[in-house]
């Protein structure tokens, strides 16, 4: 099983020694950051275990971190679909937009899997890295980004090809670097036992909030994947 992409852990491991690790601050209109996103949220047994590697990250990292991978949280990052956040309800245009390109893609697509295999450092954080099963989530997230060349979005660019969820952003300055790259080191290749599998049955339309403690996505709009039933699943986090 391999260990982290090098661009990925070693760039954050030498910016959380180097003391650049970049800090993340409550949401506020017009930052580039926490844009409107198509996500997918862990299935319940995946979100308890990226919500145990969160607490655990959280007692090394220190206080004031936001614990993203924590329960009601927790999420894949398919693709951002704007970079700038702002206040947005269920019906803003460019919401329902999004919403009406993305059911048909996930009507046939099936649910998407992957393995969370191990961590990484990032500079503004802790990532469980996901490897996708089989080729259908690669397949969805190329899928939706011709859907936005069609709309002229710029997030049709969108170049990440690893898979991630976050466990936690740094929000608070880091009182043990060398002690969090070990933790971390010690976790890039999960034993065999240890790989969790995930599932998504839906995409979801999501902005982000800020509820005191994190930044939480908050379900503008769902599409179930192919052969779940509409409305099935997790209800969605308001």
């Amino acid at each position: 099983m391999s260990g982290p992409p090098e661009s990925i852990h070693e760039r954050g491991r030498a910016a959380v020694l180097s003391g650049g690790a970049l800090l993340d601050v409550p949401l506020a209109p017009g930052g580039n950051r926490w844009g409107l996103s198509l996500d997918v949220r862990l299935d319940p047994a995946a979100e308890d275990r990226l919500d145990a590697l969160a607490a655990e990250g959280a007692e090394v990292a220190g206080p004031g971190q936001w614990l993203t991978g924590s329960r009601g949280a927790a999420h894949l990052t398919v693709s951002y679909l704007e970079r700038t956040w702002r206040e947005v309800g269920a019906d803003d245009p460019e919401v329902r937009r999004f919403a009406a390109l993305v059911a048909p893609l996930a009507a046939r697509t099936p649910p998407l899997r992957w393995r969370l295999t191990g961590l990484a450092l990032a500079d503004r954080g802790i990532l469980a890295l996901a490897e996708p099963v089989d080729d259908a989530p690669d397949g969805f997230r190329a899928a939706l980004l011709a859907e936005l060349a069609e709309l002229g979005s710029a997030e049709a660019y969108y170049r990440r090809s690893v898979w991630w969820a976050t466990v936690l952003h740094f929000a608070a300055p880091l009182p043990d670097p060398a002690g969090l790259v070990d933790w971390v080191d010690a976790r890039t290749s999960f034993a065999a036992d240890d790989v969790v599998p995930v599932t998504a049955e839906r995409a979801e339309v999501v902005r982000y909030e800020y509820d005191g403690r994190r930044a939480v996505p908050v379900t503008l709009a769902a599409a179930p994947f192919a052969g779940v039933r509409e409305g099935a699943g997790r209800a969605a986090h308001a």
